[in-house]
């Protein structure tokens, strides 16, 4: 399996968030320590990796804490980073982190724009427009537009011109390549991750089940053994 980072699929947190502080949140969390769950990447180092001057890292930063995406604590000059809990999230592999051919402006792109997609085959699809989609990045449509036309020509993007419309709009379905973008087969991770969730609730509910059964099972004991002594 591919190494990767889990960004969280939240759709309250993402609200509130633009492209730039998923892409800076997924380079912090690359460093993360898989025992203590902790992270203290410099801040040259997150430059580097994500591509962000050291001044948009730090404001960038600033949000991610004020929105509840991570907690920062001090140790002399160095900062801790944790990662506040969530329930779904999207996987990104360092492949595709690591792709020299896209600018950090299109790495934060795709991962914002991920979750909307319908995954299959390799290929992410997207049908809302370029409106509807800066709406939900909180980026302006020119720049969707922008990113757009920039992955089309690298090859990671087709756009497809359908027959239906959408508010007197021709609507174009966008067929994100995943396979290139070295991310499909990190969802192999992911459905594994969600089916074991599912299966763990479902083990849970089982052992409600089998106390309360339990419990009734007790109550009859007791009972009949007071109806038998009352008998006898």
């Amino acid at each position: 399996m591919k190494q990767h980072v889990q960004l969280p699929n939240d759709m309250t947190m993402c609200n509130n968030v633009i492209p730039r502080d998923l892409l800076i949140y997924a380079s912090i969390k690359r460093y993360m320590n898989k025992e203590t769950k902790e992270a203290f990447p410099s801040l040259a180092t997150l430059s580097k990796v994500s591509g962000c001057s050291v001044n948009v890292i730090r404001s960038t930063i600033e949000n991610l804490v004020k929105l509840d995406y991570i907690s920062i604590r001090k140790e002399g000059r160095k900062n801790i980073y944790l990662f506040n809990g969530y329930k779904e999230f999207e996987p990104f592999s360092y492949d595709f982190l690591d792709k020299e051919d896209l600018t950090w402006q299109e790495k934060a792109y795709i991962i914002a724009s991920q979750q909307f997609m319908f995954k299959e085959n390799g290929e992410g699809k997207i049908s809302y427009n370029n409106k509807e989609m800066a709406e939900k990045l909180n980026i302006s449509e020119q720049s969707v537009c922008r990113y757009n036309n920039a992955l089309e020509r690298k090859n990671y993007l087709s756009i497809i011109q359908t027959n239906a419309k959408k508010d007197g709009v021709m609507i174009n379905e966008k067929f994100f390549h995943l396979d290139e973008l070295g991310q499909a087969v990190v969802f192999i991770l992911q459905d594994h991750d969600q089916k074991i969730n599912e299966n763990t609730k479902d083990i849970e509910e089982l052992k409600k089940d089998m106390k309360i059964l339990m419990r009734e099972n007790e109550e009859l004991k007791n009972k009949f053994n007071e109806t038998r002594q009352i008998t006898l």
